[in-house]
């Protein structure tokens, strides 16, 4: 099919004889007259080509089965082209896609606006027509089409397939790294000695940098000789690190990704379990210093905010289309701003009259509610707090804590470094919560053991900068390192 797929995604697994192709698509998608004409062509060639079979006129055969291909792209393929999503919307097709990632017969898929295209091998006793329901009702309240096509391929065919749907969200990552390239991207590493020597690294040792910004920690980690795969989502600090780090391409890997999904993103690239696992949770000073990134109060930009430049949702979204009740939330939540409501209000107001598109509008609203005091500038905790719900930086930071542990090796270390408050009571909270062996409640008789305990802490308190580091960068002043490691 040519038309331009929603996502599309190849799985580490090469095809071996016989592999099958199943195009499936929402039933309303195509008319009852379109299915019908379809069926009646095809019982039609079908039996020309049992005919011809029988007869052993394999070039008919040939022609008949080329015919078919056609009738299929012309009554059925090309038409879905066009057809507008009505229940394959974006949670269905996530569903679907998370339930062929856990597929051990799935080899490629490809979506669109209301089908699926899959390539399968079978390997085990389980048939097409079990592996096609499977995946059905994995997309709940989705009505699929009853009638899927199924069209059997050599494994060089399936090879072709594959090879011809590619992958767009990594062409997209790559032209995105390559635009990016050209821009400065220059960042202090924060604890950089106290973390890396956390994580033992040595020849043989396989590492992950789940945030590689500028890949100053992953530099030092490859220098001892580690393998290490790095994580980010943003493309200009990709583009540094890759820059940076070349001499070490032979152990270095850099995926593009968000860290809240480090653990699926490393299993995609067949990495079960490494020897450590590092988190820089925060905001690197390139995307501070960049006014066109929208982070900062201090110079005018777009009030943007997204370490991922493709995310859909961006600071100026917040603060222009959500309810007053919502920002005041996350001025409270995130940015702990006692004006939260006042600021809320404020903003509300100034937006019927305009939108409010950039960080100097946006600061300037706040300090009209706010002045300053000291040398703190008012916008400062609202600024954080609509930074950090733009990128979820909480929920991702959750999501890496909860998975964490169960890519590291009995013995790996997992290292997280923090830059303020709700950050640094998440990360011991839970480093707490897995590193007691038994918990105890008044109402109980005796302590018991506890059901996640899986680690021990390195540190019995967090790391923080020396008086150089602070002195040559004073940036760091808020950073902690807890560090723990799996029994």
């Amino acid at each position: 099919m040519s038309t331009e797929p929603t996502q599309s995604g190849v799985f580490a697994r090469q095809p071996e004889g016989t592999c099958y192709r199943v195009l499936m698509w929402e039933a309303c998608a195509l008319s009852e007259e379109q299915i019908k004409a379809w069926a009646s062509h095809r019982a039609d060639l079908l039996a020309r080509m049992r005919d011809a079979g029988i007869k052993g006129s394999r070039g008919i055969l040939g022609k008949l089965a080329t015919e078919l291909q056609a009738l299929t792209t012309e009554l059925i393929e090309t038409p879905l082209q066009h057809a507008p999503r009505a229940g394959f919307c974006v949670a269905r097709a996530e569903a679907l896609v998370a339930c062929l990632r856990e597929d051990a017969n799935a080899l490629a898929y490809r979506l669109g606006a209301a089908y699926a295209e899959v390539l399968v091998q079978l390997t085990g006793g389980e048939g097409v027509d079990a592996m096609i329901a499977r995946w059905q009702s994995a997309t709940e309240g989705m009505e699929w089409c009853n009638a899927p096509i199924v069209q059997a391929m050599s494994a060089a065919e399936a090879t072709e397939w594959q090879q011809s749907i590619g992958n767009p969200a990594e062409a997209a990552e790559q032209e995105a790294e390559q635009a990016a390239a050209a821009q400065p991207f220059h960042h202090v590493t924060v604890l950089a000695a106290e973390a890396v020597e956390a994580l033992q690294p040595a020849e043989g040792k396989v590492l992950v940098d789940a945030t590689l910004g500028g890949g100053g920690h992953t530099e030092r980690m490859l220098m001892a000789g580690a393998e290490v795969w790095g994580i980010d989502q943003d493309p200009a600090a990709r583009a540094a690190a890759r820059n940076r780090l070349a001499p070490f391409a032979d152990r270095l890997h850099i995926v593009a990704g968000n860290f809240r999904n480090a653990v699926e993103l490393l299993r995609q690239q067949g990495v079960e379990q490494v020897d450590g696992l590092l988190a820089d949770i925060g905001i690197s000073s390139p995307q501070v210093d960049n006014a066109e990134r929208g982070f900062s109060f201090l110079s005018e930009g777009p009030l943007d905010m997204r370490m991922n430049p493709a995310a859909p949702r961006s600071a100026a979204d917040i603060i222009n289309t959500a309810a007053e009740s919502e920002i005041a939330d996350i001025l409270w939540q995130y940015g702990e701003e006692r004006a939260s409501r006042a600021i809320a209000r404020r903003i509300v107001q100034e937006r019927a009259k305009a939108p409010i598109t950039t960080t100097t509008q946006l600061a300037d609203i706040i300090a009209s509610v706010l002045p300053r005091k000291g040398k703190q500038h008012p916008a400062t905790r609202s600024f954080q707090a609509l930074r950090i719900a733009v990128n979820d930086e909480l929920g991702a930071l959750d999501a890496l804590l909860r998975s964490g542990l169960s890519l590291l090796k009995s013995g790996g270390r997992f290292a997280v470094i923090t830059f303020h408050s709700l950050e640094d009571r998440a990360v011991k909270r839970y480093f707490e919560q897995v590193t007691k062996p038994e918990i105890d409640r008044p109402e109980w008789p005796a302590p018991r053991p506890n059901p996640d305990y899986a680690a021990r802490a390195v540190y019995r308190k967090p790391l923080t900068p020396s008086a150089e580091e602070l002195q040559a960068n004073p940036r760091s002043r808020s950073a902690k390192l807890r560090v723990i490691e799996k029994l």
